[in-house]
């Protein structure tokens, strides 16, 4: 299989932006939850800060901040104030580099063990469901944003977070007044942009909900998304996902799945706005009242959409997929729409057109119409292993012959601007897919996120064994049952996506146990995989 030089999107580490000058002389200051017998001052792994904040306040612009693995609760309300623990927020105005999902042994990033920026104080968040059965409840006492930046540039990169537990549900009339911004209460409960254009890396936005911008809201401001996710995020207003006010964001290889909105644009809401959007995918979002399952554009926003995927995305009226008004124009080439309801819906002011695009439903100029689920198992987007970015995710083109496979135009593949191949060349198309393969793999490059690879082997779910069994005995204990045929790990992991317990056990083993013991009451999910590609995933309430 080819691949670009870093190989997998589970190891790509991103550090040359343009016009990023390193203005610190501390070349990075590191934060461990687990570092408690330390100086906890931040200059090495043994001696790093135990929360975040004290490392964003001490760090001067340009430093790049190394968080390890673990849970991070704010601690701090961004203007001072100490009246309600909700206003609490991680927040700050100055360009830095911040990196998380490290492991301080080998001082290196593992992003299937993310650092996670909590607003859940209680821990106690009950997420279920997913488009229109999404639930979030038990999330009363959540802070209104986990993230709040203010004035950044391009120069801020943030990668490797899993960003949870945010509950814009505040009063319209009540704000946090943060670098001559207002951040109301009633927006984004993920992050929060104030005339701030961080570029964000390989995150994940889920279990956020909002009254407007479930995951995130940006007013004046133009993040960048890089090899990001927002799953399960619930918004009561515009913008599960992300609503935009006069932003234009560049948003890359990012994943939007599971968000809510009760007035249009679960996955993403732009007004007056233009997002540039590559590489990404819009899954399984869905809207409760006004157009856009997927994405809302509204007053002339212009959003260029290029090798894109919008898929099993709902809504009640109007463009499950995607609804312009008030003389929008995206344009949107190299993508797909399929199994939305109604793709692409427009306003009589409105109008959606590309190239080298394809739709379930939506035959206007740039688009051909399919007849037939062109994806490899658009039932289970992310795949049996449960990870986006990996060989089996379900939106990728299902074999050599699908209409996605070589049928979209090179040409329309933007500039590698964030230099994704590190090679240092910024001029350069986009160099890998969603999931770190080459873009462009044989005679074109694939309409849709994905490139298919006739050297990847879809055999995970088909392995996805059903001689083993996971079960727990209601006594602390979890079971793994039937023959390994290699070396395997299990993992357990909270429903918020924290690892909190991991075992391996050796091949032929035929019964094998996992102490659960100091775990509380609660559900959890268990997963077992190793290299013979027995993998298994199952929910489990631990008594």
């Amino acid at each position: 299989m080819q691949t670009t030089n870093y190989k997998t999107l589970k190891t790509l580490t991103l550090s040359i932006f343009m016009g990023f000058g390193v203005l610190s002389t501390q070349a990075q200051i590191y934060v461990d939850a687990a570092a408690t017998s330390g100086a906890n001052n931040g200059t090495s792994w043994s001696d790093a800060y135990t929360d975040l904040q004290p490392a964003l306040d001490a760090a001067a612009a340009g430093t790049e901040i190394r968080v390890a693995a673990g849970t991070y609760k704010p601690t701090a309300a961004a203007d001072g104030s100490t009246d309600d623990d909700r206003d609490r927020a991680f927040h700050f105005n100055k360009d830095l580099v911040l990196k998380g999902s490290y492991n301080p042994a080998t001082n290196t990033q593992d992003f299937t063990n993310r650092s996670i920026l909590s607003g859940d104080f209680n821990e106690d968040d009950v997420i279920t469901g997913s488009g229109s059965s999404l639930s979030i409840t038990q999330n009363s006492e959540n802070a209104y944003h986990v993230l709040i930046t203010a004035d950044l540039t391009t120069a801020t990169q943030i990668e490797g977070f899993l960003i949870t537990g945010g509950n814009g549900n505040g009063s319209s009339t009540n704000a946090t007044s943060y670098s001559g911004e207002d951040f109301f209460n009633n927006r984004a409960g993920a992050m929060y942009n104030g005339t701030s254009s961080p570029s964000i890396v390989n995150t994940v936005f889920r279990g956020n909900s909002a009254n407007f911008g479930g995951a995130m809201y940006n007013i004046s401001s133009s993040p960048s998304m890089v090899n990001t996710v927002f799953s399960g995020n619930f918004a009561r207003s515009d913008g599960g996902g992300m609503s935009n006010s006069a932003s234009s964001p560049s948003i890359v290889n990012t994943v939007f799945s599971g968000n809510y909105s009760d007035d249009g644009g679960a996955g993403m809401y732009n007004g007056s706005s233009s997002p540039s959007i590559v590489n990404c995918i819009f899954s399984r979002n869905s809207a409760n009242d006004d157009g856009g399952g997927a994405m809302y554009n509204s007053s002339s926003s212009s959003p260029s959409i290029v090798n894109s995927v919008f898929s099993g995305n709902e809504v009640e009226y109007d463009g499950g997929g995607m609804y312009n008004s008030s003389s929008s124009t995206p344009i949107i080439d190299n993508s797909v729409f399929y199994g939305n309801g109604s793709d692409i819906e427009n306003s009589d002011t409105s109008s959606a057109i590309g190239e080298f695009s394809f739709s379930e439903n939506y035959a206007k100029t740039g688009f051909a119409v399919l007849s037939a689920d062109p994806f490899y198992d658009s039932s289970n987007p992310i795949g049996a292993d449960g990870e986006w970015f990996t060989d089996d995710d379900g939106l990728q083109p299902s074999n050599a012959m699908s209409p996605l496979t070589d049928t979209g135009d090179a040409t329309k593949l933007p500039a590698d601007t964030a230099d994704l191949d590190k090679d240092g060349n910024t001029s350069e198309a986009i160099p890998a897919d969603i999931a770190g393969r080459t873009r462009v793999l044989n005679t074109s490059v694939d309409v849709g996120a994905y490139e298919f690879d006739s050297a990847v082997t879809f055999s995970v779910k088909v392995i996805d064994s059903g001689s083993l069994d996971i079960y727990s005995t209601g006594h602390k204990t979890v079971v793994i049952s039937g023959v390994l045929n290699a070396k395997t790990t299990a993992h357990v992991y909270s429903l918020l996506g924290k690892l909190v317990v991991s075992k391996t056990f050796d091949k032929f083993s035929t019964s094998n146990s996992v102490d659960v013991s100091s775990l509380p009451t609660g559900v959890y999910l268990v997963k077992i995989h190793n290299a013979h590609h027995q993998v298994k995933t199952k929910k489990l309430f631990i008594q």
